[in-house]
């Protein structure tokens, strides 16, 4: 039988998981800004009783809906999975009884093709429901310490919007060089696409990949110079203090800043 899911919010990671999980489980969404979904969970019939509770509103809504949920759907049996960037286990336990399951996730939107990272934690053991949930949308990783979330969140979670940056730049960067925006991007984006291939069929290490398309003296080795001394500020530390400040912000968020 269909485990059933109760997603609630449809935003954009809500509807990548949606996309490969309803080729699997019977979902019920609630998301009130979509016209696809239900309004609110006065919606839901009195007899639905989820296998699993997904959570993935924006930090701010949560404070303003989990009491109804955990009002309407007390089963000690039901699992509880919140995707909330920012948001610890100890915000959800002064709702949920002791008995009441829940598992903290920071997926990123790859997993709409089941190319996803998925970090995962519980305080209670590390239930096979939600490594059926998020297997089936590309790796998963449990961790050992919630703190670790928020590093997660700075690699993992905001980490796509970083290789898209750098593919936009370097579309403008071909067209600046006298290509057409039409030749640019296909070149940046099929480029981008290439490297992920590589990194994902070979076991050669990102180092080991990079040194094979360095030539010594050669074109790529003359970007590479540019690129690892930017402003007195090399590529690498660029990314560090980056990721640090989306780090920080994930930090925030569980402060409810």
């Amino acid at each position: 039988m269909q485990k059933k899911i109760l997603m609630v919010g449809y935003g954009a990671m809500g509807s990548a998981l949606v996309t490969v999980w309803k080729k699997q489980f019977k979902l019920t969404i609630i998301d009130p800004g979509h016209p696809d979904c239900l309004s609110s969970i006065d919606n839901i019939g009195a007899n639905y009783h989820p296998d699993v509770i997904v959570l993935a509103v924006k930090p701010q809504i949560l404070p303003t809906i989990i009491k109804d949920y955990i009002i309407r759907f007390d089963d000690p049996e039901t699992r509880w999975v919140s995707i909330i960037a920012g948001i610890p286990l100890s915000f959800f336990r002064q709702y949920l009884t002791k008995h009441q399951n829940l598992i903290r996730v920071m997926p990123n939107l790859p997993v709409r093709f089941q190319k996803g990272m998925n970090a995962l934690i519980s305080d209670k053991g590390r239930p096979a429901i939600a490594e059926e949930l998020f297997s089936c949308t590309g790796e998963i990783i449990w961790l050992d310490n919630e703190s670790e979330m928020d590093a997660v969140t700075a690699i993992a979670g905001s980490g796509p919007a970083y290789f898209y940056l750098m593919t936009e730049e370097l579309a403008k960067a071909a067209i600046q060089l006298g290509l057409s925006a039409e030749v640019a991007n296909l070149l940046a984006r099929q480029t981008a696409i290439g490297a992920g291939a590589m990194l994902e069929h070979l076991a050669d290490s990102p180092i080991s990949l990079r040194q094979q398309v360095t030539s010594p003296n050669g074109t790529t080795a003359a970007a590479l110079s540019v690129l690892m001394s930017i402003n007195s500020m090399n590529l690498g530390e660029l990314l560090q203090k980056a990721t640090k400040a989306a780090k920080d912000r994930s930090i925030e968020l569980g402060r409810g800043e």
